[in-house]
């Protein structure tokens, strides 16, 4: 039984999940260099969830396999990351938050392949719809009958393929008697070291060519936004496995095509026909006998 606590949980991170291709493309827009915003929001949520769990009394230094576990989810995370902030400055948010919310059904097509999960004709059904859901994304888009064909919609398909191997691993090798601030911290802080080479190298401050200190008023919004939803992630993976945590996409998937129809605009009717059938999609993917709390 879901208790108001996971409830609470899992609002949030559904609805921080929403704003974040809106907020892809806001950084896209002002021209923010990838590499600064996730250094800076690495280490802003690091630091916010260390200052929590000293409050709390929790070991967030914690172990060496805290670390090695931190330093993969970081890895994991970082590149579509990095690839989303990038694919947002060439990909409409509405369809690149429409591309993301596949992952769940990724999510079981990777376990399938891998015989972590059985075959089930409700799922497959999922996966089915999934790929309609997909093509008429596509083939829908401006010039795409015409052969003129978006390259950056195509490589924003390999999203969900890598967030999909993001979670496999945060579920699966969990290390033991870990809290889930901990694991925040350890790869809050693993995603900005990563992050540092590339900000020295390709975007330093010392350049005289970056933004002014206002343009980053979002990025210290995201940090307090993204360490309540790292909270939520860590704690959901834990407490009621990848498949209950995936389902938060219900809530975010219809809550990003809003939030950027508000700011960006662009939507047309196979817009909305695409979004009913992967909601679909992902009611079958995600319900029933089949949906079992252990899978990634």
């Amino acid at each position: 039984m879901t208790s108001p606590r996971h409830l609470s949980l899992f609002l949030i991170l559904g609805l921080f999940w929403g704003v974040s291709p809106s907020l892809y493309r806001h950084w896209g827009v002002i021209g923010m260099p990838v590499s600064h915003v996730i250094l800076f929001t690495g280490f802003g949520v690091g630091l916010a969830l260390a200052l929590i769990c000293h409050l709390r009394g929790i070991d967030w230094w914690g172990s060496r396999k805290l670390h090695v576990f931190g330093l993969g989810c970081a890895v994991l995370m970082n590149v579509p990351f990095a690839l989303g902030l990038y694919f947002a400055r060439h990909v409409p948010p509405t369809e690149l938050a429409l591309i993301i919310s596949t992952a769940p059904i990724v999510n079981y097509l990777v376990a399938l392949v891998t015989g972590r999960e059985n075959a089930a004709g409700r799922r497959l059904a999922a996966i089915m719809l999934g790929f309609v859901s997909t093509a008429i994304l596509v083939i829908t888009r401006k010039g795409m009958l015409q052969g003129d064909v978006s390259w950056w919609l195509i490589a924003a398909f390999s999203l969900p393929v890598l967030y999909s191997a993001y979670n496999w691993f945060a579920a699966v090798w969990w290390p033991p008697r870990v809290h889930a601030m901990a694991a925040g911290v350890a790869e809050s802080f693993w995603s900005g070291l990563l992050a540092l080479p590339f900000f020295i190298l390709l975007a330093p401050p010392w350049s005289g060519e970056q933004l002014p200190m206002a343009a980053y008023w979002t990025v210290l919004a995201a940090c307090g936004m993204w360490t309540l939803e790292r909270i939520a992630f860590f704690t959901l993976i834990q407490e009621k496995g990848a498949v209950f945590t995936v389902q938060a996409v219900y809530l975010s998937t219809p809550a990003a095509v809003v939030i950027a129809l508000a700011f960006y605009g662009g939507a047309d009717i196979w817009l909305f026909v695409s979004l009913a059938v992967l909601m679909g999609a992902l009611y079958l993917n995600n319900t029933g006998s089949a949906a079992r709390q252990t899978s990634a």
